[in-house]
């Protein structure tokens, strides 16, 4: 089994420095035909990131991947879902505003269901204090760049809207530059 988490991450940290992220980009596709070479002894891999590279090749090392981002089925893959919180953290919530909870933390969704995320209520459940733990320590840095480059208007971005087609089209390497669509 392997669990490669912010497989993203390397190239994002350069999208200042697209001969870098070349660089990069090279070797991770090094490291996912290793992946490729033993996949007789793989039964799982799961790889996550926060962005969707396409029209780089990072992947054409590897055979048969399932991209699984917009499918219902996995929509509670990567957070507590209410049922869950409700359940296995049961000890931990006496006095708390589950409303409040919801909230502050629960709000991802991948055309499925809501889920909490899970470092925020765990340093909640910990704290007993609301903040934004995630968005403290975990930031995309090149996100916040790209909102600024394109000069969103911040408060409507809650309903700003991206047809599917597009997700595997953002933040593309493409002749050695970062755009995107």
């Amino acid at each position: 089994m392997v669990l490669i988490d912010e497989y993203d991450k390397p190239m994002n940290d350069q999208i200042d420095h697209p001969e870098r992220a070349i660089e990069l980009r090279d070797g991770l596709k090094n490291l996912y035909s290793v992946l490729k070479g033993r996949d007789t002894l793989l039964r799982f891999v799961l790889l996550t990131g926060v962005s969707k590279f396409s029209q780089v090749s990072l992947f054409s090392g590897l055979n048969n991947l399932q991209d699984i981002t917009l499918r219902s089925t996995y929509s509670s893959l990567c957070g507590y879902t209410q049922v869950e919180l409700e359940q296995n953290f049961a000890d931990h919530l006496p006095g708390v505003n589950l409303e409040q909870m919801r909230r502050w933390y629960n709000g991802y969704n991948w055309l499925g269901e809501s889920v909490y995320n899970p470092f925020d209520v765990l340093l909640f459940l910990q704290e007993k204090r609301y903040r934004s733990h995630w968005f403290a320590t975990a930031t995309p840095t090149f996100l916040l760049k790209l909102l600024k480059a394109g000069q969103y208007y911040l408060p409507e971005l809650e309903h700003f809207e991206v047809h599917e087609a597009s997700l595997g089209s953002s933040l593309p390497l493409n002749k050695g530059r970062y755009r995107t669509q």
